[in-house]
């Protein structure tokens, strides 16, 4: 994700980034874990496939009831220990709604026991009183709030859906659980951006994050409602500097974001590079992988067609850590092995394109990314 807010402000620096350089995960601080040079990736573990809504726009395939073959108790208890063992600086833990699986908690509180910081991600539908005192008390400090379901409940608008979600906010808070929510902006409401974030004020929240509306859609129409989404943010984030801005999908989000920066304060541009090197653009299968609900290992949470395993039948270091796995050498070495345009651009360092959709696209991840809309001159500098 690129942080726009605290790029902007400069909320840390590439030295103060530098000083928690090879640390122990437990040892750097939460806001720059991202930046992290730690041996164990971040994991986003989709711990069940049951979700109690079924958005239109949902990529997980989640389902009205959970898979027999689910990992069990046992076997996410046995994952957490090893994950804790390997010092993995984050977990993310997605579902389909992760509140459905009836030992979320017994699962919550045995990772947090072992020093795993972790992060929920949930529709909140499910978030009562007594539920946010649960979730406070398991140790998850920060629940990110997915506005698909409730938005969809009121016909795709998000307004609609905040208000839906301001008790469960309200719940998280007086638990003192901080929470913030991911909002799906498309081409059904990229015209509301100015009501919406207006609505995120107004609902007390200090962020939000952005994801895109990429079903179904033609590549030219992705690239230009990005620059359009991108330029509103960014003007965005300039304006109100107590909101905390991010995106997600698209690592050159920070690329345009830099030059935006370049053409008023050359000096700032400077430093936010130095930071956008130091995040490392895409992660995907270098700083974060993603487990799902039976034990695949994947490179994210977006490619669902690469599996580098399973851990049921190999422990998890022993298939992060596999030096004879080739794909996962370049990956993390992947600057060496970029094609087309994401081999051209001289900031690709920042970004590292998307292997997901450079292989649905052409068949071959280290193509260049079909969703990248910055244009020829920008990415070389003519």
């Amino acid at each position: 994700m690129i942080n726009i807010s605290r790029l902007l402000r400069v909320k840390e620096t590439a030295l103060d980034v530098e000083k928690h350089h090879n640390k122990w995960a437990d040892k750097v601080p939460k806001h720059l874990v991202r930046y992290a040079n730690t041996k164990a990736p971040m994991v986003i573990w989709n711990i069940t496939r049951k979700c109690n809504f079924s958005c239109d726009m949902c990529h997980l395939g989640s389902a009205p009831e959970a898979e027999s073959d689910e990992l069990t108790t046992q076997e996410a208890i046995e994952f957490i220990d090893l994950m804790a063992a390997m010092n993995v600086p984050m977990v993310s833990v997605y579902g389909g709604e992760p509140l459905t699986r009836g030992d979320f908690f017994t699962l919550a509180g045995h990772a947090h026991n072992k020093g795993l910081r972790i992060i929920l991600s949930s529709n909140a539908a499910l978030i009562t009183e007594e539920i946010g005192r649960k979730i406070a008390e398991s140790g998850i400090t920060y629940v990110g709030i997915d506005m698909d379901g409730l938005s969809q409940i009121g016909g795709m608008d998000v307004i609609a859906g905040l208000e839906k979600a301001l008790p469960v906010m309200e719940r998280l808070r007086d638990a003192m659980v901080g929470c913030g929510v991911r909002i799906t902006i498309g081409s059904f409401n990229l015209s509301q951006m100015p009501s919406i974030t207006k609505a995120v004020e107004d609902a007390g929240l200090k962020r939000f994050a952005v994801c895109q509306h990429l079903e179904g859609k033609d590549w030219k129409a992705v690239k230009e409602e990005r620059r359009a989404i991108m330029d509103f943010l960014i003007d965005y984030a300039m304006k109100n500097p107590q909101m905390e801005v991010v995106t997600e999908q698209l690592y050159n989000d920070g690329v345009y974001l830099l030059q935006r920066v370049a053409e008023r304060e050359p000096e700032l541009a400077t430093e936010v590079e130095k930071l956008l090197a130091k995040q490392g653009g895409c992660p995907a299968g270098d700083r974060i992988v993603n487990v799902d609900y039976r034990g695949n290992v994947h490179l994210c949470p977006y490619w669902q067609s690469r599996t580098i395993g399973n851990i049921r039948e190999k422990k998890f270091s022993d298939i992060w850590f596999d030096d004879k796995n080739g794909l996962l050498a370049m990956m993390k070495d992947k600057t060496r092995y970029l094609k087309g345009k994401c081999g051209r651009c001289r900031r690709n360092h920042l970004c590292r394109g998307c292997g997901a959709r450079a292989e649905v696209m052409y068949g071959d991840p280290f193509e260049e990314d079909p969703a990248c809309y910055l244009t020829e001159e920008e990415i070389t500098g003519a």
